[in-house]
């Protein structure tokens, strides 16, 4: 068994553990775990390194370049056609536009970039997505909509609305900021401000049609949170073990200001009164549904993936998959009453501490299954395909690398 050196340097400590039980579990190599202290600077001592898994700011590139076939990294350099929300957006609309018998016609909610500069400019922006306007000013129909920033993620900055007057109010600043008693100005604000960062100097966003029917369990609406690995020039993998985050609370369209109704992400429910994990957090294959509904919703996210990849992975601009890389995406779909498939978004370096404690082990099989499947095989050179029975193949293309 060969003795391999990695480096391992991930923020969040839940995550960075569970990489270094999985390397440690491994029966096909001996793993020589460095962990260094690196502040926002790139991994310099790479003496002799197989594996760097760490933050993306940390990757050595110009190491992984030099050292193509015997090093490996868990993130592809450029992939912001994936997992930026508007650059996706325009993805997806001009593979349509070549493939118009494609899934993802039906599968994506109708989306609109919107920019908005400032909210002096309100009107002016609000014409460049008039559907939504004359959609929110018809008065014999009450259309939804929800808005999203184009690169926040953990649910900051999405509200969903019904109309102008709410989407406007997002963007108006609380002219009444007052001083704290340290003498430090706070802002009053309207209900629409955020804890993570001033999501009101954000000039770009999305806009997307709200699925006003979701399918609900016990009263609540959720979303399926998929793991999708994709590893050299390119292979994608569904993995099967796929969690449903749920609302704290049940579902209903009457105060769309509630985020605890709408919002399924957890993060934003871990410091609410009464938070119970154990009601948030579910396995998808344990949802009280159907067996043969479970994997209708299966077959059809293998197929979405399948297409959104073939619609990012053809503009090398935006995606640029690499032989010596691979990488985890957190991807969300959503399901609606009649059990079809949405897809969400994708995202690089997601919260894998959402999973929680009691199904970290659903984490930790998922670093392994990645190191059986992507990093193995490269690193020992294997001549035929690993083939492990938790990570569905779902989509595989011979790609122009640069």
């Amino acid at each position: 068994m060969p003795t391999l050196k990695a480096q391992v340097h991930l923020d969040e400590a839940y995550t960075n553990q569970a990489v270094i039980n999985a390397l440690k579990n491994s029966s096909r190599i001996d793993w020589q775990i460095e962990e260094p202290s690196a502040d926002n600077a790139e991994l310099q001592d790479l003496d002799n390194i197989q594996l760097q898994w760490a933050e993306y700011e940390l990757i050595n590139w110009h190491y992984l370049a030099r050292h193509a076939t015997n090093a490996i990294a868990n993130a592809y350099c450029i992939r912001k056609g994936l997992i930026r929300k508007s650059q996706l957006s325009y993805n997806i609309t001009k593979y349509l536009s070549k493939h118009p018998e494609s899934i993802l016609r039906s599968a994506i909610p109708e989306t609109w970039l919107f920019e908005l500069d400032h909210v002096d400019y309100f009107e002016e922006a609000m014409n460049e997505v008039f559907e939504v306007e004359r959609d929110l000013l018809d008065p014999d129909t009450d259309h939804m909509f929800i808005i999203k920033p184009s690169m926040a993620n953990k649910g900051a900055g999405i509200k969903v609305f019904n109309s102008l007057e709410q989407l406007r109010s997002m963007f108006e600043e609380d002219e009444t900021d007052s001083e704290d008693e340290d003498g430090e100005e706070t802002d009053a604000g309207d209900g629409y401000n955020f804890d993570r960062e001033d999501l009101t100097q954000v000039r770009e966003w999305v806009i997307q049609r709200y699925i006003a029917n979701p399918l609900l369990v016990d009263g609540r609406k959720f979303h399926i949170r998929a793991y999708v690995l994709a590893k050299s020039n390119i292979q994608v993998y569904l993995y099967r073990d796929m969690l449903a985050l749920f609302a704290m609370k049940k579902y209903s369209t009457e105060d769309l200001n509630d985020s605890l109704i709408h919002l399924t992400n957890t993060c934003i429910q871990t410091d609410e009164e009464g938070f119970d994990e154990q009601a948030s957090v579910k396995l998808f294959w344990e949802l009280d549904l159907e067996k043969k509904d479970l994997e209708h919703i299966f077959e059809q996210m293998k197929n979405v993936l399948a297409d959104i990849f073939d619609a990012c992975t053809s503009e090398m601009t935006t995606f640029q998959a690499m032989p010596n890389a691979f990488e985890l995406f957190g991807v969300d779909f959503m399901i609606d009453a009649d059990l079809n498939v949405y897809f969400l978004e994708a995202n690089e370096f997601p919260d894998f501490k959402q999973t929680g404690d009691k199904l970290q082990h659903i984490i930790e099989e998922l670093f392994e299954t990645t190191n059986r499947v992507a990093i193995e095989p490269f690193l020992l050179q294997d001549t035929e395909e690993t083939i492990d029975k938790k990570m569905v193949k779902v989509y595989e293309k011979e790609l122009l690398s640069l």
